[in-house]
């Protein structure tokens, strides 16, 4: 795939994924997926950083990515990741010129067909059971 991190501009990836995580935290199911997040910021600095690597930018945090543990933990579904990808589309429409949505969405399809299959195949990881007494009262 050809890179489009410079077409679209590092701003516009953090407006991008800054706009929707708002969106998220606004559905009523994708904001379940995503409550355990405790920290926005450091979660859309994250995120910010996947996608412009994943758009063919240039490393710049050492962080180590577990898209199918990550999901996994969160509760992901196949049925959540329609949710994900419509809401992902509207936003990346929203904010960014039809052909550089288009390829930037290609790429988020390819891996929510890959956590589809991982989860239609038994090979994401089980999500952890909460244990209760560790939670501080």
């Amino acid at each position: 795939m050809r890179n489009i991190a410079s077409e679209i501009g590092m701003e516009q990836v953090k407006a991008v994924v800054h706009d929707f995580y708002a969106r998220v935290r606004a559905h009523s199911a994708l904001a379940t997926a995503f409550a355990k997040v405790a920290d926005w910021s450091a979660h859309e600095e994250h995120l910010t950083h996947f996608w412009w690597v994943t758009l063919g930018g240039q490393r710049y945090l050492d962080y180590r990515y577990d898209v199918a543990t990550r999901h996994a933990e969160a509760g992901f579904t196949p049925d959540l990741l329609v949710d994900w990808l419509a809401l992902f589309r509207t936003t990346l429409d929203d904010h960014i010129a039809a052909e550089l949505a288009e390829g930037w969405l290609q790429r988020a399809e390819r891996i929510a067909e890959s956590l589809r299959l991982m989860h239609e195949l038994g090979h994401i990881p089980a999500r952890p059971k909460l244990d209760i007494a560790a939670i501080p009262h």
